[in-house]
C-alpha cells in the first residue's frame, strides 16, 4: 500500500468508524466491547506498521463501509494472533492487526488494581487519567479517544502515585510502551494542574527513562507554564477545540465559561516560549466549525511554535445523543487541510522534533520512538532552561 493510500485510509476509519463482524462477535470478540468499562474505540496496526485508533461504537460506526472480520477466529483467546481483515464492498480485504494489551491489562499492582483499570497503552504511548473528575464539575471534558475506562471504583478519587508508577513499569516491560501521557484536561485550578500532577511527574522520571507529555487546563497565570515545565513534564497540551470560541462552546459549554480562549492562547504562546520546540500542542476538532477557520488557525499557531492536532470529536458509546453533532468532513477537502497542515509544520521546524507530546489526530500516531540521545536533551535542556528562566 501505497503512502497516499495508507493516508486516505487512515482518515477513512478515523471519520467513519468500524463495524464488528458477525464472525467476530459469535466468537467472542464483542464482549470485550460491552460493559460500563468498555472502550469508544479499538487500535489497528495498518498495513506498513501505520497505527490508528477507530471507533466502534455502533452509533457512530453503523454506516461505515469498512467492516472488521477475522479469517481464522478459532484463535482468538489463543496464543497464536489471529488474521484479521478490514472488508470493504469495493477495496476487498485489507490484512491488519489488533495489537494485544492483555498481558498488560491482566497485571496487578501491589494493591491489587488491575493495571487495565488505571491505564491504557496506545502504540508506544501509556496513557493515563491518574486524577479522576468530579462528577459535578467535569468541565464537559470533551470525549474524544483516550482509550481510559469511562468508570473507576467508587472509593477511588484518585490512583496513586504508587499504583501509576507501578501500572507504568507494567506498561514498559509487558507492552512495550516508552512514552507516558498524563490526562487532565478536567483539572481546574489556578496553577493548571502543577501541584496536583508534580508526585506523579517526579516518580515516573525517577522510576523510568521516560518522556511524559500532559493534557491540562492553562494556569490563570502564564508564568505559572514554567512551573509544569519544572516538574517533569516534556510536553504540554492545552486545547482550543475550535479556532472559533463559539463552536469550542457548543462541545465544552462549562469550561468555556471558566476558560476563554484568550487564557489558553496566552498559555500555548508562554509554553512554547519555554518547552522544547515541536512539545507544546493543541487540539482542534474538525467539524465544528468550517474548513476555512483552519486556514487562519494553522499558520498562525505554527509561527507561535505550537503543533495544531486536527482530531475528530467522538461521544462515548451510549451518549451519542447527548452529545453536539459535528459535520463529517468529505475527504478530500480534508485531505487538502492536513497537506497545509505539513507544510506549516514543516516551515516552522516542528515537524521532527525531539520532543513531543500525545496525539490524536485524524492522520494516526507517528511511529515516535524517542532515543537515549532525546531523552538526555530533554533533561539536560530543562535544567539549563528553568535556570535560565529564574536567573532572568
Amino acid at each position: 500500500m501505497i503512502a497516499a493510500d495508507l493516508v486516505r485510509l487512515r482518515l477513512d476509519l478515523t471519520n467513519q468508524g468500524v463495524r464488528i463482524g458477525e464472525d467476530l462477535l459469535a466468537a467472542g470478540f464483542g464482549l470485550l466491547l460491552e460493559g460500563p468499562d468498555a472502550p469508544e474505540g479499538i487500535d489497528l496496526l495498518l498495513p506498513g506498521g501505520g497505527w490508528v485508533n477507530v471507533s466502534v461504537a455502533p452509533g457512530y460506526a453503523r454506516t461505515s463501509p469498512y467492516t472488521l472480520v477475522c479469517a481464522d477466529c478459532q484463535r482468538i483467546g489463543d496464543r497464536e494472533v489471529p488474521q484479521f481483515l478490514l472488508r470493504h464492498r469495493h477495496r476487498g480485504d485489507i490484512p491488519v492487526q489488533v495489537p494485544s494489551t492483555a498481558r498488560f491489562r491482566h497485571q496487578r499492582t501491589p494493591t491489587g488494581m488491575s493495571c487495565g483499570d488505571i491505564g491504557a497503552i496506545h502504540g508506544p504511548w501509556f496513557v493515563t487519567a491518574p486524577i479522576a473528575p468530579v462528577a459535578d464539575l467535569a468541565l464537559d471534558r470533551p470525549r474524544r479517544f483516550l482509550g481510559l475506562p469511562p468508570t473507576r471504583p467508587l472509593t477511588k478519587r484518585r490512583w496513586s502515585v504508587d499504583e501509576v508508577v507501578a501500572t507504568a513499569e507494567a506498561a514498559w516491560v509487558h507492552g512495550g510502551a516508552r512514552l507516558i501521557h498524563l490526562e487532565a484536561g478536567h483539572l481546574l485550578t489556578d496553577d493548571g494542574g502543577v501541584a496536583e500532577l508534580t508526585p506523579y511527574l517526579q516518580a515516573l522520571h525517577r522510576a523510568l527513562p521516560t518522556l511524559i507529555s500532559v493534557s491540562v487546563l492553562p494556569p490563570a497565570d502564564p508564568a505559572a507554564v514554567l512551573h509544569l515545565y519544572r516538574a517533569g513534564a516534556d510536553a504540554v497540551s492545552y486545547h482550543l477545540l475550535a479556532w472559533d470560541e463559539a463552536a469550542a462552546t457548543t462541545v465544552a459549554p462549562l469550561r468555556a465559561r471558566f476558560v476563554p480562549h484568550r487564557r489558553i492562547r496566552a498559555a500555548l504562546r508562554e509554553a512554547a516560549r519555554i518547552f522544547p520546540r515541536g512539545a507544546v500542542s493543541t487540539d482542534l476538532l474538525v467539524g465544528l466549525e468550517p474548513l476555512d477557520h483552519l486556514d487562519d488557525a494553522l499558520p498562525l499557531l505554527c509561527a507561535e511554535g505550537v503543533v495544531p492536532n486536527l482530531a475528530l470529536f467522538r461521544p462515548l458509546p451510549g451518549a451519542e445523543a447527548d452529545a453536539p453533532q459535528s459535520e463529517l468532513v468529505p475527504t478530500e477537502p480534508l485531505l487538502a487541510v492536513m497537506d497545509e497542515r505539513r507544510r506549516h509544520i514543516q516551515a516552522q521546524g516542528l515537524w521532527h522534533s525531539r520532543v513531543r507530546g500525545f496525539p490524536r489526530t485524524v492522520s494516526g500516531v507517528d511511529p515516535y520512538r524517542p532515543g537515549l540521545m532525546a531523552r538526555c536533551y530533554a533533561g539536560l535542556r530543562r535544567r539549563l532552561r528553568v535556570a535560565e528562566e529564574i536567573a532572568s
